[in-house]
């Protein structure tokens, strides 16, 4: 069934596109059956910043990954995760300022990918700049591959 081995890091922005915007999964209701295949083959992961962010939103998003559990999903913030977030921030001091809250888990998100070899998968545009940078600038200065929601489905060569 699955057209890769990419191994995906998700953003909270992509799970909300995901489960509330584009793909309800009362609607789609075979795609997440292979999102949640995905996940059991250890092929998507979220960062444990990713966790606490999803699950105190929105409620779709909160249900799927309370539905799921930590395991195997969550990658745990250790000390390699920790100076790999260290270095984005000093880099990209601006990608969390000024977001009262929001966006926290972006440099995880990046520091997580980054570590294992994945691509961050995002609902967050291209137009991020220097002054307001966003994950898929972030992710092109290093040499990451940053893609949306839509694109795991092009990527494994799924068709419904």
């Amino acid at each position: 069934m699955s057209g890769s081995s990419r191994v995906f890091c998700v953003d909270t922005s992509a799970l909300i596109d995901g489960l509330e915007r584009y793909y309800p999964e009362v609607t789609f209701p075979a795609l997440w059956k292979r999102v949640a295949q995905l996940v059991e083959d250890g092929r998507l992961i979220i960062s444990e910043e990713v966790w606490i962010e999803a699950r105190a939103k929105d409620e779709a998003v909160k249900e799927w990954c309370g539905a799921r559990g930590k395991d195997p999903m969550v990658v745990a913030t250790d000390s390699k995760v920790a100076q790999q977030v260290q270095g984005i921030l000093k880099e990209f001091p601006r990608l969390v300022s000024g977001m009262k809250g929001r966006n926290r888990a972006d440099p995880f998100v990046i520091a997580v990918a980054k570590l294992r070899g994945a691509v961050v998968v995002t609902g967050e545009g291209s137009d991020g700049t220097d002054a307001r940078p966003k994950i898929p600038l972030v992710c092109q200065r290093r040499g990451i591959e940053c893609v949306r929601f839509l694109d795991i489905i092009r990527l494994e060569g799924w068709a419904f």
